[in-house]
């Protein structure tokens, strides 16, 4: 009669050492602590990199400057693997980069994640969270209510043009938040690029062209300019957070 063994070593083929002949996992996998990966994200216009502030064109004719792409993307994980808790995106301050993180790309071939942030921490003190957290009230700034529990989800600002006057006098205000618009998105097949000698980077693209029309949902600005969450702007808020998802993806 043959009597089947198990070898034991390390399984985990994203271990530096990973044992192929192994069948059972015996704890030892070791993994280089050098690694770091970075997450970018570019906001486009029409398939062109968008600079705050300046002058876009929309489906409808109207003139366009953004201000202000800020979000929070949370949970950011691949199987049993994390990247984060809560991540604030803050074009204008920080350009395009979302997080770094001492971590190995080849933990994260695709990644599921939440734009905004969870229940428990969206009711949470925000002044109970560390100094180094983007939830801290200090490192959220503008983007936690004062007048509502809660974070802003998305903010997106700006100014248009929407009488072809060449006056940018109509203000657009979209701040997206409350935990019925927390909402999931995955990427499949990521491209990591090598950065570094053990960094790698992959970027995300947010086409917010696509963001104020996609196949099914147009934001018009002449007649669909603000919303801060309320009961009366569900619609609005809605389109926007959907908008928003569909807008963001892989490079």
């Amino acid at each position: 009669m043959l009597l089947s063994c198990k070898k034991r070593g390390c399984t985990d083929i994203n271990a530096e050492n990973y044992n192929a002949d192994a069948t059972h996992n015996d704890g030892s996998c070791s993994y280089n602590s050098d690694d770091s990966i970075n997450i970018k994200i570019i906001p486009t216009f029409n398939n062109l990199e968008l600079e705050l502030d300046s002058v876009y064109n929309t489906t409808e004719g109207y003139g366009v400057k953004f201000s202000t792409i800020s979000f929070y993307i949370s949970q950011l994980t691949h199987q049993n693997d994390t990247i984060n808790a809560s991540s604030l995106y803050d074009f204008r301050d920080n350009g395009s980069q979302l997080l770094s993180a001492e971590l190995d790309y080849k933990s994260f071939p695709s990644i599921q994640g939440f734009i905004g942030v969870d229940s428990i921490n969206n009711h949470s003190d925000p002044a109970a969270f560390d100094n180094d957290n983007d939830l801290n009230i200090e490192n959220a700034g503008t983007m936690h209510w004062g007048w509502n529990t809660g974070y802003i989800f998305i903010k997106i600002e700006g100014k248009a043009d929407t009488l072809s006057t060449g006056l940018f006098d109509h203000n657009f205000s979209f701040h997206a938040g409350t935990d019925a618009f927390y909402r999931q998105f995955s990427f499949d097949n990521l491209v990591w690029e090598q950065t570094g000698e053990h960094a790698h980077t992959v970027t995300l693209s947010l086409s917010m062209s696509d963001f104020l029309s996609s196949d099914s949902n147009t934001i018009d600005l002449k007649n669909e300019f603000i919303t801060h969450s309320s009961s009366g702007q569900f619609a609005l808020t809605e389109k926007v957070v959907d908008n928003f998802i569909n807008a963001l993806s892989p490079q």
